[in-house]
């Protein structure tokens, strides 16, 4: 059996390898694009740049998780044969991306002006920060709809599509964007490029969608209630979970920019950036298993069930560990090769903190994957979510003190993610 399941993980490897393309592209991209935007904006312009970057980072908020909703579902209906089911799902996921993003938009445009005033100040100037943060909730909008269309391909097992749009999209976007700052344009200005490439991106995925699923049906919103219900039942769970994350991952550095200023928030996010990399490559070489649970559904057995997961967990912490290592013993180089000898001098112990907390996150991925891949997200979303809330109280208090106290405080969550293994055990006999 064991043998069985190896060969089967080797057979996805392609898959896995396509996934590793189109979600590891986005953080390749902006590590090539952070020196250059760095030299060409002011140091008020580069802050804002990175809160966008940041606030665009929560954009599952507003769309209450149909982008999982929508892998989740098409995956059980295509492995039955039931394409029209799948084309709803699509649909009713699109519907719920709409509405939550056009509350979105809506709200980020009445409220930029107060928003930049009184919780970013120190960013910069409110007319650099407002204009900004004002086009954050359109560009939240549309990447959520990308983003169930990405899902939808995910769902299909066909990562190849996905990635073939995400990569030359991507590079693109770089692309226009450093020709934008290279002609001294504003942060606003390049706000609005990334807004209409983004748009672009989102309708070619679209168009891979109704291509698959051989119906043009797939661009419509439904108002169907059954189909609404799927997505909401398992998406709202998602929702809870993606505001456990968005704790971890994007609150900190709010509070940076909101209490610390320009060049905190500069400094923190570029070390991010470079950590990052050493969670998401093992989460998006594992995300194939979401799918393929999906698919199986009850036809696993716990025995198989817990060997995936173990042998997901060792790969992905196994991952983390030889990306990791590296960073942390080059820290400096890295940081002096990419930025400048001075950021290197200030920041390689910052990153080198932020490398260790990304190693120990990778300890949840096979199990997040495992849980979302066989329906149990509320067990998910109540670890995520309260190991979120503990670490964002934590970063509240510890803020003040530097970011170095803030880098730390992610040990919180990552530790208490950790308990995701446990809920993500099949049981194997009822007591």
């Amino acid at each position: 059996m064991r043998a069985t399941l190896l060969d089967h993980a080797r057979s996805h490897g392609p898959r896995a390898a396509w996934a590793v393309a189109e979600q590891g592209i986005y953080p390749f991209t902006q590590l090539l694009l952070t020196p250059f935007l760095l030299r060409r904006l002011a140091r008020e312009e580069f802050a804002t740049w990175m809160l966008a970057v940041t606030i665009l980072s929560l954009s599952q908020l507003v769309s209450f998780g149909a982008s999982y909703a929508a892998t989740k579902h098409v995956a059980a209906d295509l492995a039955i044969g039931a394409q029209a089911a799948a084309v709803g799902a699509v649909r009713a996921a699109l519907s719920v991306a709409l509405l939550g993003g056009a509350l979105a938009a809506a709200l980020s445009w009445v409220l930029a002006p107060e928003i930049a005033a009184r919780l970013f100040s120190h960013v910069g100037p409110m007319s650099t920060v407002a204009p900004v943060l004002a086009l954050c909730g359109l560009l939240a909008a549309v990447q959520e709809i990308d983003n169930v269309y990405a899902g939808a391909l995910r769902g299909a097992e066909r990562f190849d599509l996905c990635a073939r749009v995400e990569v030359a999209a991507r590079l693109a976007m770089t692309g226009a964007l450093a020709y934008a700052a290279y002609h001294m344009a504003s942060v606003r200005t390049l706000a609005l490029l990334l807004l209409a490439m983004m748009i672009v991106k989102a309708a070619l995925k679209a168009r891979q969608v109704v291509l698959l699923l051989g119906t043009a049906d797939c661009l419509v919103p439904t108002r169907e209630r059954v189909a609404l219900s799927r997505v909401l039942n398992f998406g709202s769970w998602q929702w809870l979970q993606a505001a456990g994350t968005a704790f971890f991952s994007a609150a900190d550095q709010l509070l940076v920019g909101g209490l610390l200023g320009a060049s905190a928030l500069t400094r923190y996010s570029v070390c991010l950036q470079i950590a990052q990399y050493v969670h998401t490559l093992p989460s998006v070489m594992m995300q194939v298993i979401f799918p393929r649970l999906s698919a199986l559904g009850s036809r696993i057995s716990a025995a198989d069930g817990n060997y995936i997961l173990r042998m997901a967990t060792l790969m992905g912490v196994g991952a983390a560990v030889l990306l990791g290592v590296p960073l942390i013993v080059l820290a400096h180089p890295i940081l002096k090769l990419w930025i400048g000898a001075d950021f290197a001098d200030q920041n390689s112990i910052l990153l080198m903190v932020l490398v260790v907390v990304y190693i120990t996150l990778a300890v949840n991925v096979g199990a997040y994957f495992v849980l979302l891949g066989s329906g149990r997200t509320a067990a998910s979303a109540r670890i995520v979510l309260a190991a979120g809330v503990v670490q964002l109280i934590a970063v509240w208090f510890l803020a003040p003190l530097g970011i170095m106290y803030i880098a730390c405080s992610r040990f919180i969550y990552s530790i208490g993610t950790a308990f995701l293994y446990r809920a993500a055990r099949y049981q194997t006999h009822v007591s």
